[in-house]
């Protein structure tokens, strides 16, 4: 059998309409209405980082918090169960014998520090903390300008976190830019939700927290 052979391949003749549409360049104007009708509809776009900003659950593993009691007392007893469990070794605890009360025990952490540029976020630290003193908070922003400012200290993971812990998360709220010596951040207020028709929030915030911001406790 001879494989040396053309196919031929017949064409269907266009029909009376088919000519038309393209005379009148029908589905030009069908595409062209569609980017219209786009166009002309509100954004569905989050307008981040200079209006908006996205709120993860509480379930988000994003940069280490160390947190107090009640009483204003450190968690933190320097048992350095973070720093064994840690994959990356990348948790770095010094102890030291405290009688002033800093803390819940007489033992607490002169040194506590983390490096967040070798750190998986994989959450073992957390997980292993016999008082919950360390957890992985919910701020996503790491960009630093310069690399020794990805590790952070003991003072500075004591401060404050800007959403509360059980604020459940999981909306786009109002925020604002704003620009530091140590890079870019975008502070959202929980309270104030984004005008956004695009994603549901609701009205009121006390099924999502107790209405007190880390400010008032």
């Amino acid at each position: 059998m001879n494989k040396n052979y053309i196919k031929v391949v017949e064409r269907d003749t266009p029909g009376v309409v088919d000519i038309i549409k393209k005379t009148l360049f029908v589905d030009f104007i069908k595409g062209m209405s569609l980017t219209l009708r786009y166009s002309l509809t509100r954004t569905i776009s989050m307008q981040y980082p200079d209006k908006e900003k996205w709120i993860p659950y509480q379930r988000f593993r994003g940069a280490h918090t160390l947190n107090r009691d009640e009483q204003g007392r450190e968690l933190c007893v320097a048992c350095e169960l973070c720093v064994k469990i840690c994959p990356t070794d990348c948790i770095k605890v010094v102890p030291m014998e405290d009688d002033t009360g800093r803390g819940i025990a007489d033992r607490v952490a002169k040194i506590w520090r983390v490096d967040l540029a070798r750190c998986l976020f994989c959450g073992y630290c957390q997980d292993a903390c016999p008082t919950t003193a360390v957890r992985l908070g919910r701020d996503y922003e790491l960009a630093c300008i310069k690399l020794e400012d990805t590790v952070k200290n003991i003072d500075q993971l004591l401060k404050p976190q800007q959403i509360p812990e059980n604020f459940k998360g999981g909306m786009v709220v109002k925020a604002r830019y704003e620009r530091n010596k140590s890079g870019p951040k975008v502070r959202g207020n929980i309270f104030e939700k984004s005008d956004s028709f695009w994603w549901p929030m609701p009205d009121k915030c006390e099924d999502k927290c107790d209405g007190k911001s880390d400010k008032d406790k």
